[in-house]
């Protein structure tokens, strides 16, 4: 389930690999069916400012959304998931069979704190990755690579369980590589020994990118995270 337009095999990619040959996989977007204006009104950060994700539409172009909005829709989408619904426009592949999720897996690393559930088991990265970050590497200096400058505040909030506290660079996954390269540099000049893409966006292609730019420190990808949950969780 990811809050843009789906499918995105480049979000689910990492965790599609871990899953068993039998399992059926199904994608859906908040904002599947939509035009950019339609998911500006609905979607759009408003301009007082409030928390915000980044996301991509089925055109390639990003967008940024409104956190609050976009837990709305996700929870509207969950609802519909879990009873099997395939309208047109849903977005699901698989359309039309029956039967509703059996899991739901949130594509986004966003704090999404009221989502609920009625029988679905959901999986929400957010916590699954702070959790997995502090059992790996807790005690170790950390870098975290963020989407977006205006998100960085919140991420602070979000690891405050890490220690010692992590340090922020922000570079989009939907943008030129180069500047992932230069973050995830300038956290490891601070003296990270590790660092963490937050963000479903960033895919194995970031990290092989960082490989090859000469970041020898282990990178850790959200989705290759979830995945490493989520496979053994259905065998």
């Amino acid at each position: 389930m990811t809050i843009g337009q789906a499918p995105r095999p480049d979000l689910s990619e990492a965790i599609e690999a871990t899953l068993p040959p039998d399992v059926r996989v199904r994608h859906a977007g908040v904002l599947d069916g939509l035009e950019r204006a339609e998911v500006q009104r609905r979607f759009g950060v408003p301009a007082g400012g409030s928390a915000t994700l980044i996301s991509r539409l089925a055109d390639g172009e990003a967008v940024t959304l409104d956190a609050g909005a976009v837990a709305e829709g996700l929870q509207r989408l969950i609802a519909r998931l879990e009873a099997g619904a395939g309208e047109e426009g849903m977005g699901l592949d698989g359309a039309g069979e029956s039967g509703g999720a059996d899991v739901i897996v949130v594509l986004c690393t966003g704090e999404f704190p009221g989502l609920r559930a009625r029988r679905a088991r959901l999986i929400e990265p957010d916590a699954l990755v702070t959790a997995y970050v502090s059992t790996l590497l807790g005690g170790s200096p950390v870098g975290v690579v963020v989407p977006l400058p205006e998100q960085v505040a919140e991420a602070r909030e979000k690891w405050r369980g890490l220690t010692p506290a992590p340090e922020f660079a922000t570079a989009s996954p939907y943008g030129d590589e180069s500047r992932l390269v230069e973050a995830a540099r300038a956290l490891v000049d601070g003296g990270a020994r590790a660092v963490v893409l937050d963000c479903m966006g960033y895919a194995d292609r970031h990290r092989l990118a960082l490989r090859r730019a000469g970041v020898t420190v282990p990178v850790l990808t959200s989705g290759a995270m979830v995945g490493a949950w989520t496979g053994p969780l259905l065998r």
